[in-house]
């Protein structure tokens, strides 16, 4: 295997052939009138404080007009344009099929994100769109087909307190035949925007693809911090955890045919419009190759199911600790609200609910260690800046802990929380929605009844 290089400006691109691409952004406007060029670029200047440097450019035929933008002091060159919103898709549901059907004009905006700050150039190219212009009603990010509501636009790239998260640049997807086999192929799109591999884990079983999932995060994360390993280079992901990247072309030629990742796969992914495999891409393997007769490089089986079964410490990167402490701390009043009109309820049901739906993620105390172990706790009581919980999972840094030990924690060390009510999850980032969904469960109405 290759020999880590003590230099992060060795290892990366290079060593993976990738190349950073186009991001772009769709914003849905409601009025009938189109903005003109005139229009949108006044309101950039307003929101950036200056004057942004802005040329003409040839439009193409469905597009009214075409500029390009230079903002201060920020590397990247913005081209934005006005067109029609296309027609739906009879098949196209959910938001985007709402929004497509009932905004008669899009702002489009397309760059290639810096590599050296990929995140703070999405955070400002998104904040531009939704900021300049708060009568957009959602923005769809083209790469990951995630489309960020109005509230979520507010609420994480306008709101005081807001900074970058990586976490906006990649999707997680899962591939599976609906007649063949029990595994699963799980990949990014996203990364490779960025200048690094997008990652594929192959061959996961059906009940272990969430534990794979959260693995797919934590590396991707890692990357953005550290930049992307050499192919074959061993990474410590977490506590006495360790895989590898190789080059998922050469690893998915032992796939079967037809199985999700296999090459005939890929190809046919490829012409039905995945984009994302027609990049560079990472698979994510063991430490050594596996067999009896002929090694081959496998999916890292014992880390995966570690994960599964919580007795797994995966390391967070600064950022990614920073982030979601500050979204943990910025909702934490609608978390305590929704759970104390819960247990407050006089129905017994939401109470029982209460009881299992409400968990906080927060260091495990008493631990004297410079990597921290973050772990989950089920809520019990909320006293004002006191939680009482009891463990879910046994910690591996205080393994006396049993589940369902009892612990008291400061609402200050709550870094994350979740909120299981009924089949949907809801986190720091859908607090309006946790508390219309609890109020629905309570039977009040929209005039408070």
């Amino acid at each position: 295997m290759s020999e880590a290089s003590d230099d992060p400006s060795d290892r990366g691109e290079d060593d993976w052939g990738v190349e950073p691409h186009e991001s772009g952004f769709v914003a849905f406007w409601p009025h009938a009138d189109a903005p003109t060029a005139a229009e949108v670029i006044a309101a950039v200047s307003a929101w950036v404080g200056t004057q942004v440097v802005s040329e003409p450019m040839e439009a193409e035929d469905d597009s009214l007009w075409t500029h390009s933008v230079q903002v201060p002091g920020v590397e990247s060159v913005l081209i934005a344009w006005c067109e029609r919103a296309r027609d739906a898709p009879g098949d196209t549901g959910g938001e985007l099929g709402k929004l497509m059907r009932a905004c008669p004009w899009v702002i489009r905006l397309q760059t290639i994100l810096s590599t050296e700050e990929p995140a703070a150039e999405y955070f400002m190219a998104m904040g531009i769109l939704a900021g300049a212009f708060p009568d957009v009603t959602s923005i769809l990010d083209v790469v990951t087909g995630e489309l960020h509501s109005r509230t979520r636009l507010d609420r994480e790239f306008l709101a005081e307190g807001c900074e970058p998260m990586e976490s906006f640049l990649w999707r997680l997807s899962r591939y599976e035949h609906p007649q063949q086999g029990d595994s699963v192929l799980l990949g990014t799109s996203g990364l490779a925007r960025c200048g690094l591999p997008e990652l594929d884990l192959m061959e996961v079983p059906r009940e272990l693809a969430e534990a794979g999932a959260v693995l797919l995060h934590s590396l991707a994360g890692m990357m953005f911090e550290n930049g992307a390993p050499i192919p074959g280079e061993t990474i410590e992901i977490g506590d006495e955890l360790r895989v590898t990247l190789q080059h998922a072309a050469a690893v998915s030629g032992f796939l079967k045919e037809g199985e999700p990742g296999s090459p005939s796969w890929r190809a046919g992914a490829l012409e039905s419009g995945l984009s994302e495999f027609g990049v560079p891409r990472a698979a994510v393997c063991g430490i050594e190759p596996e067999g009896s007769f002929k090694k081959l490089w496998q999916w890292p089986r014992t880390v995966v199911e570690r994960i599964a079964a919580g007795r797994a410490v995966l390391y967070m990167t600064q950022q990614s600790v920073r982030v979601t402490q500050r979204r943990a701390r910025a909702s934490w009043g609608a978390f305590a609200m929704a759970f104390a009109s819960l247990t407050r309820s006089t129905d017994a049901a939401l109470r029982d609910l209460a009881a299992r739906a409400f968990v906080v993620q927060a260091p495990v105390p008493g631990v004297d260690s410079p990597r921290v172990e973050q772990s989950w706790f089920q809520v019990r009581k909320i006293d004002h800046d006191c939680v009482d919980v009891t463990v879910v999972d046994r910690p591996v840094t205080r393994p006396e802990l049993d589940p369902g030990a009892t612990l008291s924690l400061g609402a200050a060390s709550v870094s994350d929380w979740r909120v299981e009510l009924g089949e949907e999850v809801f986190g720091p980032s859908e607090s309006d929605e946790l508390l219309a969904e609890v109020d629905r469960l309570r039977g009040v109405g929209a005039d408070g009844a």
